[in-house]
C-alpha cells in the first residue's frame, strides 16, 4: 500500500506551508532520509526528507503551491506496487500551470479549501494563459512605471523577471519620494495619481498575527530610561582597535541576558491558568531587518560567552536572515527579546513583547548632552532604552529593579567581560 507524504509541521507556530521545490521526479528511486521536498513555511525553507524506501509515485501538489500542515502532497510506493490512475487523491498546481479555468483551489476537493496556488519561480516564465513569471518587486516596479512584464527579459530562475531587469530600478529604488536616510528595501516610489497594492511576505504576515495576538491579549506596561554610554562606546572602540569588532547590538544583548537572569521574571514565559516557567539562562532573539521582513533568530548562552564568539554568531545570523537561510532551530528557546533601532537614528520606541516571553527590551540611539558639574559644564553620551513587561507575570516594581540592574551593567560594562 503506497505511503503518503504529508505537509509537516516544522515548527510550533505553523499552520501551512509552501512547496519549493520538489528533489525527484515521479518514478524515481528514493532512501529513507533522502531529501524528498523543500518547504518554506513562516520562518525559513527547510528540506523534508523521504520516511521509507521505495519511489516516487506521484507529485500531488506541485511546486509553489501553500497548503496546509498534513495535507497529502505525494505518495511512496513500494517496488513493483503499481497506483493506477486514480490513487484517490488529485494533483494541486499553481494557477501557472493550471491555467485560467482550472484553478488549484476549486476542483480540489480532497485538499482543504485554504489551498493556495502562487506563481514562482520553479514554472515555466512564459505560461500559455499569459502569465509572466515575476518577482513581486518587479511587479510593483513595472506597474508603478507602466511598463508590461511581458516586454522584459528575466535573469531569474527559469526566466523571471526580476527587480533589476526593470529599467531604471536602480534610480527607482534611489529616489524615495521622502527624503528618509534609508527607503524601504522593497518600497515603491508613489506617482501622482497612482497608487500599488503591496501583498505582505509570509514572514510579514507571520509577524502581523502574533503582534496582532501580543497586542489583544497581553496587558502590556513600559518603562523608559537612559544610561551614560561613556564606557559603553570605549569598549566598542576597543574591540575594534584589536582587530575583533564586536557591535554595540552584541554587546547590549550580554548584558541584557545578564540583567535578566538576575530577575527571573523578566527571563520567563506565560503558560496561562497563572504559571510562569522562568529560565536559569537566557537566549536573546534578535531582531533582524530582512527583505522579507523582521526575523528574531536567537543568540544563545549570552551571559556566559565571550562577545568575541557571540559576535561570530551574529554575524552568521545576520547573514543567514538576509539569505533566507534560517532554520527553525535559529528561532526557538528564546527567553527574552531585544530590538535596536538606534542605528536608525530613533531616540526611543515601545516594542510589542514576543509571546510568550514576558519582556523585551527596545534599545533607541546614543545622543549627546550638555550636564553642568562642580567644574563647569561637561558634554556626554547617553543611551535611551525602554523595557515592555507582561504585567501577568511582572509588576512594576520587578521591571524597575530589573531597569536599575541593566542600567549599572551599561555604565559598567566590564563587569560582564570574559
Amino acid at each position: 500500500m503506497a505511503l503518503e507524504i504529508q505537509m509537516p509541521q516544522l515548527g510550533l507556530t505553523m499552520t501551512e506551508g509552501l512547496i519549493m521545490e520538489w528533489k525527484k521526479h515521479e518514478g524515481d528511486a528514493i532512501t529513507r532520509g533522502e531529501t524528498l521536498f523543500s518547504v518554506e513555511n513562516d520562518k525559513a525553507t527547510i528540506d523534508v526528507a523521504a520516511q521509507a524506501d521505495g519511489k516516487l509515485a506521484r507529485i500531488i501538489v506541485q511546486e509553489m503551491v501553500t497548503v496546509p500542515v498534513g495535507t497529502v502532497v505525494g505518495l511512496i510506493a513500494a517496488e513493483g506496487e503499481k497506483l493506477g490512475d486514480s490513487p484517490g487523491v488529485p494533483r494541486v498546481q499553481s494557477d501557472a500551470k493550471a491555467g485560467a479555468e482550472s484553478p488549484a483551489v476549486q476542483k480540489v476537493p480532497a485538499v482543504p479549501a485554504q489551498v493556495k496556488a502562487v506563481p514562482a519561480a520553479a514554472q515555466k516564465s512564459r505560461a500559455e494563459d499569459g502569465f509572466v513569471l515575476a518577482s513581486p518587486y518587479a511587479r510593483q516596479l513595472t506597474d508603478a512605471i507602466g511598463i508590461h512584464l511581458s516586454s522584459l527579459r528575466g535573469t531569474g530562475p527559469e526566466g523571471a523577471v526580476l527587480a533589476r531587469d526593470v529599467p531604471g530600478s536602480d534610480a527607482l529604488a534611489e529616489k524615495p519620494t521622502v527624503s528618509f536616510p534609508e527607503a524601504e528595501p522593497a518600497q515603491v516610489p508613489v506617482q501622482e495619481g497612482s497608487s500599488v497594492d503591496i501583498s505582505l511576505t509570509r514572514i510579514q504576515r507571520v509577524a502581523a498575527e502574533r503582534m496582532t495576538e501580543s497586542w489583544t491579549t497581553i496587558p502590556q506596561f513600559t518603562l523608559y530610561d537612559e544610561a551614560d554610554a561613556e564606557n559603553l562606546l570605549a569598549m566598542t572602540e576597543a574591540y575594534k582597535k584589536a582587530g575583533t569588532p564586536v557591535s554595540l547590538t552584541v554587546i547590549l544583548a550580554k548584558l541584557l541576558a545578564v540583567a535578566a537572569e538576575r530577575h527571573p521574571l523578566m527571563n520567563a514565559a506565560w503558560l496561562g491558568e497563572g504559571k510562569v516557567r522562568t529560565f536559569n539562562r537566557a537566549n536573546v532573539n534578535i531582531a533582524i531587518d530582512t527583505q522579507e521582513g523582521l526575523v528574531v533568530p536567537v543568540l544563545r548562552n549570552c551571559s556566559s560567552r565571550g562577545l568575541v564568539a557571540l559576535g561570530k554568531d551574529m554575524r552568521s545570523l545576520a547573514e543567514k536572515a538576509q539569505a533566507k537561510g534560517l532554520s527553525t532551530a535559529d528561532y526557538e528557546g528564546g527567553t527574552i527579546t531585544l530590538s535596536n533601532l538606534g542605528m536608525f537614528g530613533i531616540a526611543r520606541f515601545r516594542a510589542i513583547i514576543n509571546p510568550p516571553q514576558t519582556a523585551i527590551l527596545a534599545v533607541g540611539r546614543i545622543s549627546e548632552k550638555v550636564l553642568r558639574t562642580a567644574e563647569g559644564f561637561e558634554a556626554k553620551k547617553f543611551l535611551e532604552y525602554s523595557v515592555t513587561a507582561d504585567h501577568r507575570a511582572v509588576d512594576g516594581a520587578n521591571a524597575a529593579r530589573f531597569m536599575a540592574t541593566l542600567k549599572v551593567l551599561i555604565e559598567n560594562p566590564v563587569r560582564v567581560l570574559d
